[in-house]
């Protein structure tokens, strides 16, 4: 039953291995990173036990104090004091894997948020969170002896890694009453303060740039310590700015007419709450209203179409019965798509491989082929993205550029719009195939099978015509009929320079327009 009921809490199931089910969750539920989160949704869903869970902090006795040195280093911190639990081998690896998805995901590479997680028996409070120069030395994570921060930042593999998120010549620390480190956020923990499954009491301490931040990660990890078996207290927090968590509740209302609408239901207000219950939350009706009290670890929880979602949780997607809208006709493929569908079972079929490139594209990599892009950006942020392409080639031959560890052959395709010099759009397709014998006969054989298998055309020329970014005298037009629809050839060795492949490496492409091809009928013109 728990199986079948996990994708209900919006959660996707990757893989199973044995009693072991591998999900994925949503990035804005990071509660869900460890099985204690997923469980206590399951008891919700499983009608078990509904409701808000409380976090229950206890009185503080540790304090955090900020100094001014690091407002302008990474000035926001807030922590919490978990004690009387008990670790092993599996509780630590399902926390230090919620630590580092939240790294990822809340915390953007920790850039926005870094979480320490400390045995808190090796510390003497109050803790002090101020900066240090790269002469301090201490014990880094995994360690054995002192090295000042310059050295660890150059020569640890997390320095290497973090040491680019601090800027100037002061680096933020974590230490305690008698001076020694616990970590240098958002780099590095200390080692002697190193979770062991003797450990019964944590220290955690999250740093980063803005108070809700690392007060969003501090709540999730509260609740998932809590579940884990351990009692909270609170920490005080003062300087620079920062205070103590509140980790309080917040209410929100959602309309019952909102909730019945959105998912074709006739619930009653009381019906309603207790779907909403189910997720979790509280939830009192009022009215024709519902009013929800949301705990701190739901962030997730922007508005009341977000309520909506927890009724709909609450009420069991598989209980809803699917319904298709009214319409005079039902839909069916474009044919953009489905003559496009047709390249692209032929392409694959002959073992080439499709890529997708922007169609705001390098102008540079345009230049580099010998070609230019009619339609600029005005104010690009970035030069890779400068310009309309007007064909797919450019793009072809950076993929090429950006994948020569790999193995030869390179085969790939791409189909995808391109722009003409007066906006107009054509759905092109381009193909090429690099190694060190590719040659323009093996490229005319995949064009005649792809116009022949995709498009059953027979009659195809190719009289010579020179073009960029192929070499000259071993270019051609691509002719169906009397109508000009492409152009096939060997790539200029010198462009294939400009791109960085190998001096050994010879590349054949072609690209035709599959709307001249349909007769225009896939050509768009600008409005």
């Amino acid at each position: 039953m728990i199986r079948q009921r996990l994708p209900h809490l919006g959660l996707d199931i990757e893989h199973e291995d044995g009693d072991t089910v591998h999900v994925e969750y949503s990035p804005n539920r990071p509660d869900y990173a460890t099985e204690y989160g997923i469980a206590l949704g399951m008891q919700g869903i499983l009608d078990i036990q509904t409701g808000i869970i409380p976090l229950k902090v206890g009185s503080s006795r540790w304090t955090i104090t900020a100094d001014e040195s690091v407002r302008n280093v990474r000035r926001a911190v807030t922590g919490i004091l978990a004690t009387s639990g008990t670790l092993n081998d599996h509780i630590i690896k399902q926390i230090i894997s919620m630590q580092e998805d939240i790294h990822q995901g809340l915390g953007r590479g920790r850039r926005r948020v870094a979480i320490g997680l400390h045995d808190a028996d090796r510390l003497k409070p109050p803790i002090s969170y101020h900066t240090i120069d790269e002469n301090h030395r201490f014990v880094p994570l995994g360690g054995t002896e002192e090295m000042p921060v310059r050295d660890i930042l150059r020569h640890t593999e997390q320095g290497r890694l973090y040491g680019g998120l601090l800027e100037g010549d002061r680096y933020p620390v974590i230490a305690d009453k008698s001076g020694a480190v616990a970590s240098m956020p958002p780099v590095i923990n200390s080692d002697i303060t190193t979770l062991t499954k003797d450990t019964s009491n944590l220290f955690v301490d999250v740093t980063g740039h803005r108070i809700r931040d690392v007060e969003n990660a501090l709540a999730v990890i509260c609740i998932t310590l809590q579940a884990a078996g351990f009692n909270l207290e609170g920490v005080n927090i003062s300087g620079a700015g920062n205070r103590t968590p509140p980790l309080n509740t917040r209410e929100m209302a959602v309309d019952l007419d909102m909730v019945n609408r959105t998912l074709g239901l006739q619930m009653t207000a009381a019906e309603a709450a207790e779907c909403i219950e189910k997720s979790r939350l509280r939830a009192v009706p009022q009215g024709d209203q519902i009013r929800c009290i949301i705990p701190p670890y739901r962030f997730d929880i922007f508005g009341p179409m977000d309520l909506v979602e927890e009724a709909a949780l609450g009420y069991g997607i598989d209980r809803m019965e699917p319904v298709v809208p009214a319409g005079r006709r039902p839909g069916k493929p474009h044919p953009t798509t489905t003559r496009a569908a047709l390249f692209d079972r032929v392409m694959t079929g002959l073992g080439y491989t499709q890529v997708a490139s922007p169609g705001l594209a390098s102008e540079e990599a345009a230049l580099q082929a010998g070609m230019r892009y009619h339609i600029r950006v005005a104010n690009p942020k970035s030069k890779a993205h400068s310009a309309l392409r007007t064909s797919l080639m450019p793009g072809l031959l950076e993929i090429l550029g950006r994948n020569i560890h790999e193995p030869y052959p390179h085969k790939l395709y791409e189909t995808g719009w391109v722009f003409g010099a007066d906006a107009s759009e054509s759905l092109h397709m381009a193909c090429i195939v690099a190694h060190k014998d590719a040659s323009y006969s093996e490229i005319r054989s995949v064009l005649h099978a792809a116009l022949y298998r995709g498009a059953n055309i027979a009659n195809m020329s190719t009289p010579p015509h020179d073009a960029a970014p192929y070499a000259k005298g071993r270019a051609a037009a691509v002719m169906v009929g009397n109508t000009s629809v492409g152009s096939i050839g060997e790539i200029d060795p010198d462009r294939l320079q400009s791109f960085k492949l190998r001096h050994d490496t010879r590349a054949a492409a072609f690209e035709i327009d599959i709307g001249l091809i349909f007769g225009n009928s896939i050509r768009q013109a600008a409005p």
